[in-house]
């Protein structure tokens, strides 16, 4: 029996990155070959294939960030679709990034109509800002590229945003990360629709490390304190002065002239954060630096870092970060030495 695919549209839009563009429409590819064997084998169908196009504002000739063109491409369509996909776009500067968005009034239109009418929207690193421009993701879970933090919480201050998450989903609304970010957030829609099994098969095909669902060890060293909380910038900068010793709330809020209660009412609402938390954060972060630069022991580094047993922070540090110590600097220590 013949099964109705998934209906998916690529958005294109000049400036876009044309490796999430093309690479997410090469996911769904591999995934509609497992999922053709799966069904020559059994006789049945696993799971509704995927087709797609590539889409644009009036079918309009996309020209992406590194000069490929994308010609005739499609225009918005009216019809419903299942899922939409934004690519990441390329970012040339806060006032170009400005009028990207601006100029982008048709293609929100068409997001928000197109979610309303059930579709799964899924954007990819600065594609995000395009999604939260929409108003869609104001109250709810999102993800972003971590380097242009500041500018989306500026620019978006109701959303919730996740930023140690490669990808978050609510609502029918998909975030990822960083560029490269757009393969876990592939896989995880496949898994979405075609089942757990599908996606570790195209995860394997296509040698998609499905293991790395954080940003966290990308991200340096306390990008996240930029705010303009006199109390809690004082806090941190204490904290980073005395993070590898055995730190207590009180002593911190004596240190800082308030109460407790104070101190974590101001960590909470300009951080979300309590001041431990933030504490035992800082720690891993730093602990990630000293993996990456330098060959000491994971005892010797869980020590420096306030830490006296290796365990208990080899636990910590994979429940944060997603890997254990010894993983993270194999990971980055293949990278340098390639």
């Amino acid at each position: 029996m013949k099964t109705n695919p998934l209906r998916a549209a690529i958005l294109a839009i000049d400036g876009c990155y044309a490796s999430s563009l093309a690479g997410f429409a090469d996911v769904l590819h591999v995934t509609n070959a497992h999922l053709s064997r799966q069904q020559h084998k059994s006789g049945t169908a696993i799971a509704r294939p995927f087709s797609w196009q590539f889409v644009s504002h009036k079918g309009k000739t996309v020209t992406a960030c590194n000069g490929l063109s994308l010609g005739s491409p499609s225009p918005l369509p009216d019809e419903k679709l299942d899922i939409i996909f934004v690519p990441g776009l390329y970012y040339a500067g806060h006032d170009a990034f400005e009028r990207m968005l601006e100029a982008a009034e048709p293609q929100r239109e068409w997001l928000k109509a197109q979610w309303q009418e059930g579709a799964v929207v899924a954007a990819n690193c600065t594609g995000t800002f395009l999604l939260a421009e929409t108003g869609l993701l104001s109250g709810r879970q999102a993800t972003t590229t971590w380097w242009l933090e500041r500018l989306f919480r500026e620019r978006y201050p109701s959303v919730n945003l996740q930023l140690r998450a490669m990808v978050t989903e609510e609502d029918r609304l998909w975030c990822a990360g960083a560029s490269a970010s757009y393969l876990l957030q592939a896989v995880r829609m496949v898994e979405h629709f075609c089942g757990a099994n599908t996606a570790t098969l195209t995860a394997k095909t296509m040698l998609i490390d499905t293991s790395q669902t954080t940003q966290l060890p990308y991200l340096p060293l306390q990008m996240e304190s930029v705010h303009s909380d006199t109390m809690v910038a004082k806090a941190q900068h204490w904290l980073l002065k005395h993070f590898a010793e055995d730190v207590s709330l009180p002593e911190l809020a004596a240190a800082l002239s308030v109460s407790v209660r104070t101190l974590i009412r101001h960590f909470n609402s300009v951080l979300g954060t309590t001041p431990l938390t933030y504490l035992q954060n800082l720690r891993i972060e730093i602990s990630m630096k000293l993996l990456e630069s330098g060959d000491l022991s994971i005892e010797e580094i869980a020590n420096q870092v306030g830490y006296q047993n290796a365990s208990s922070f080899t636990r910590l540090f994979r429940k944060q970060v997603g890997s254990t110590p010894a993983a993270n600097r194999s990971r980055f220590a293949s990278i340098v030495g390639s």
